[in-house]
Protein backbone atom coordinates (compact mmCIF):
# COMPACT_ATOMS: atom_id res chain seq x y z
CA UNK A 1 0.00 0.00 0.00
CA UNK A 2 1.44 3.59 -0.91
CA UNK A 3 1.63 6.30 1.61
CA UNK A 4 -0.11 9.15 0.97
CA UNK A 5 2.54 12.26 0.90
CA UNK A 6 1.56 16.08 1.51
CA UNK A 7 3.34 18.90 -0.49
CA UNK A 8 2.36 21.13 2.88
CA UNK A 9 2.54 19.22 5.56
CA UNK A 10 3.40 22.00 7.88
CA UNK A 11 1.09 24.44 6.99
CA UNK A 12 -1.69 21.30 7.13
CA UNK A 13 -0.70 20.60 10.68
CA UNK A 14 -0.57 23.01 11.71
CA UNK A 15 -3.86 23.54 10.53
CA UNK A 16 -5.42 20.60 12.08
CA UNK A 17 -4.16 21.38 15.76
CA UNK A 18 -5.60 24.64 15.66
CA UNK A 19 -8.87 23.49 14.87
CA UNK A 20 -8.99 20.17 16.96
CA UNK A 21 -8.20 22.64 19.80
CA UNK A 22 -10.88 25.48 19.08
CA UNK A 23 -13.54 22.95 18.47
CA UNK A 24 -12.02 21.28 21.81
CA UNK A 25 -12.17 18.07 20.05
CA UNK A 26 -8.61 16.99 21.70
CA UNK A 27 -7.29 18.52 25.52
CA UNK A 28 -4.16 20.40 25.66
CA UNK A 29 -3.46 17.61 28.03
CA UNK A 30 -4.56 14.83 25.32
CA UNK A 31 -1.64 17.40 22.55
CA UNK A 32 0.84 17.18 25.28
CA UNK A 33 0.62 13.18 25.61
CA UNK A 34 0.91 12.91 22.19
CA UNK A 35 4.18 14.81 22.07
CA UNK A 36 5.69 13.34 24.78
CA UNK A 37 4.98 9.85 23.86
CA UNK A 38 5.21 9.40 20.24
CA UNK A 39 4.11 5.76 19.03
CA UNK A 40 7.10 4.05 18.44
CA UNK A 41 6.02 2.65 14.81
CA UNK A 42 5.14 6.27 13.32
CA UNK A 43 8.40 8.05 14.84
CA UNK A 44 9.21 9.39 11.18
CA UNK A 45 6.10 10.82 10.63
CA UNK A 46 5.77 12.12 14.65
CA UNK A 47 8.85 14.05 14.02
CA UNK A 48 7.47 15.58 11.05
CA UNK A 49 4.34 16.84 12.52
CA UNK A 50 6.27 18.17 15.75
CA UNK A 51 8.60 19.96 14.18
CA UNK A 52 5.43 21.38 11.71
CA UNK A 53 3.77 22.13 15.13
CA UNK A 54 6.29 24.03 16.85
CA UNK A 55 4.50 27.68 17.01
CA UNK A 56 1.24 25.59 18.07
CA UNK A 57 2.83 23.99 20.92
CA UNK A 58 4.62 26.97 21.74
CA UNK A 59 1.45 29.28 22.41
CA UNK A 60 -0.18 26.13 23.89
CA UNK A 61 2.33 26.04 26.45
CA UNK A 62 2.43 29.70 27.06
CA UNK A 63 -1.41 30.01 27.23
CA UNK A 64 -1.03 27.10 30.14
CA UNK A 65 1.72 28.82 31.82
CA UNK A 66 -0.58 31.88 32.14
CA UNK A 67 -3.73 29.74 33.60
CA UNK A 68 -1.96 28.20 35.77
CA UNK A 69 0.18 24.54 35.95
CA UNK A 70 -2.68 21.55 35.93
CA UNK A 71 -5.88 23.86 34.76
CA UNK A 72 -7.60 24.11 31.36
CA UNK A 73 -9.40 26.23 29.53
CA UNK A 74 -12.18 23.93 29.05
CA UNK A 75 -12.72 19.88 30.09
CA UNK A 76 -13.27 16.85 28.06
Amino acid sequence: MKRQTFARTIEMAQLLFDIFYDEECVSESAFFEWRQNPDQSETEGHVVVEISTIDFFTWLQHTRSELGAGEEEWEN
